[in-house]
């Protein structure tokens, strides 16, 4: 199995508190922690926990946060000659406020992850075209975005577009995307359509089928505790969530995302490639922090075993 990620890096401080603030509040914490993180971060080391062998396109500055995350990947099994070093900009850094419930509010400053080239993404065209699947988010410049689904859609790789942030996106996006996995907050987003106006059933069903319309090939829609959705042009269905007391679900989409692509690597049917992505993301939402809550290949296949889906 082999992964090419390309996105994030992002040197994470968590506070985790009993609530979020409201606007002018300060509100105290009880415990504080600095991580190694970003979506593109995440979800690299996520896949390399999970046995593939995982490629990082990414960004980081000159300066000792930056080698701190290079350092922190290279730990969780990433190859990493392919995260150059900005001299002009710094490492990208994130504020993540937690609440008791797991909930959590977010700021980011992406920094050196906005400045990817085309270039640089070029100089990885051999490892894109080998691999099995190209992941990619929303959380660097667009240009290195559209040059990397470019290359592997060309090459006949599977591609995968995690839609996060919510930001708006080139139309050529969702021609050159095989999967795009939205979560509900960005299902609304860039489709109009509000949760608040429809039953569930109801809602899913007019998301998806706009998707469509904008030229999208198979939607997975992540929904937390209900599991997810997937549809196609043709076919639709749910696949239940593992029930976990959630302490922090700050990961836990990039876990789903990566064990996705994880499995779609392997061979696995679709409905039990979102089963496994399901259980990477629960246990990732079970504990505290960004990489450091990420399972490894034995946590899931323990934990799905213990769940009977195994």
């Amino acid at each position: 199995m082999k992964i090419t990620v390309i996105g994030d890096l992002l040197y994470d401080c968590f506070i985790w508190a009993d609530r979020l603030p409201r606007k002018g509040e300060t509100v105290s914490g009880y415990r504080s922690g600095f991580f190694a993180s970003g979506k593109g971060g995440n979800q690299a080391a996520q896949a390399a926990k999970l046995g593939a062998d995982t490629f990082m396109i990414g960004k980081v500055g000159c300066d000792e946060r930056g080698e701190i995350l290079i350092h922190t990947m290279q730990t969780a099994g990433v190859y990493t000659e392919f995260i150059t070093e900005d001299p002009k900009e710094n490492t990208g850094t994130d504020c993540v406020l937690v609440d008791k419930d797991g909930n959590n509010a977010i700021i980011v400053a992406p920094q050196a992850n906005s400045k990817i080239t085309v270039e640089e993404v070029r100089r990885a065209r051999a490892v894109i075209e080998s691999s099995d699947v190209l992941l990619s988010q929303l959380q660097i410049n667009e240009e290195a975005i559209t040059e990397a689904l470019t290359i592997a859609h060309e090459a006949g790789v599977t591609t995968v577009l995690n839609p996060a942030p919510a930001r708006a996106i080139p139309k050529c996006y969702y021609e050159l995307a095989d999967y795009i996995t939205p979560n509900e907050t960005e299902a609304e987003f860039f489709t109009g359509i509000l949760q608040k106006d429809y039953s569930e059933n109801e809602w899913i069903k007019r998301v998806t089928e706009e998707y469509h319309k904008l030229g999208a090939k198979n939607v997975i829609l992540t929904l937390g505790e209900k599991g997810c959705v997937y549809a196609g042009r043709e076919s639709r269905f749910r696949v239940p969530a593992f029930p976990v007391e959630a302490v922090d679900s700050t990961a836990a989409g990039d876990s789903f995302n990566a064990a996705f692509c994880v499995s779609l690597a392997s061979g696995m049917e679709l409905r039990e490639a979102l089963a496994y992505a399901n259980a990477a993301g629960a246990l990732t939402a079970s504990k505290h922090g960004s990489l450091p809550s990420l399972p490894d290949k034995d946590d899931v296949t323990e934990f799905m075993k213990r769940r009977k889906t195994l």
